[in-house]
């Protein structure tokens, strides 16, 4: 059974990234996916702290906090899904502060090879109507995903900032459930 984790970058919960991360949820579910939702607002991720410039000599400075308990569970599952709204022109503090954080365990034992069997995924929620405003949010997880070697397997995204107005948008909803049960194939490939 595919291990799929949700990393919600959005404080606004029951707003349209978490509700497009929901239906995310159904659709892997759907499939037979084991999902976790986390809100990282809920969390204390620090940013990140000086590392060595050799990966293999790096050490997280700042682990006193939640990044490390949250990057083992990441590891652990096989799908990641970032629910990202676009937050002036790029993904939010949130889920940034986290993914610089993983540049502490570069060269650590194993995380390269875990992270290049996962697969990604986004959604993304963004204020204007013009579609390409999403693009802010899916190319840079898509160029995390080619960094790391995953399998980067799709977006959905939804223009509109009234909270909640993606329930409206049925459209939208079913893309969300789509790529969930794409992710959860996928991963049987990979």
């Amino acid at each position: 059974m595919p291990r799929a984790i949700v990393l919600c970058g959005s404080p606004r919960k029951g707003g349209n990234t978490d509700l497009m991360a929901d239906a995310f949820t159904e659709g892997a579910r759907q499939t037979g996916a084991e999902v976790e939702k986390v809100y990282l607002d809920d969390l204390w991720i620090r940013p990140i702290a000086e590392v060595a410039d050799v990966p293999e000599m790096r050490v997280d400075l700042r682990q006193d906090d939640d990044a490390r308990r949250l990057l083992d569970r990441v590891l652990a599952a096989d799908i990641v899904l970032f629910a990202a709204p676009v937050y002036w022109q790029g993904v939010p503090a949130q889920i940034k502060a986290f993914v610089d954080r993983w540049a502490c365990y570069w060269g650590q034992q194993g995380f390269r090879e875990a992270m290049g069997r996962k697969v990604f995924a986004v959604v993304t929620a963004h204020a204007s109507p013009e579609a390409q405003e999403g693009d802010w949010v899916i190319n840079q997880v898509r160029a995390w995903a080619d960094f790391l070697g995953a399998r980067f397997v799709g977006s959905a995204r939804f223009g509109g900032c009234e909270k909640g107005a993606v329930a409206r948008s049925k459209d939208v909803l079913e893309q969300c459930r789509e790529l969930g049960r794409e992710a959860s194939r996928v991963t049987a490939e990979v």
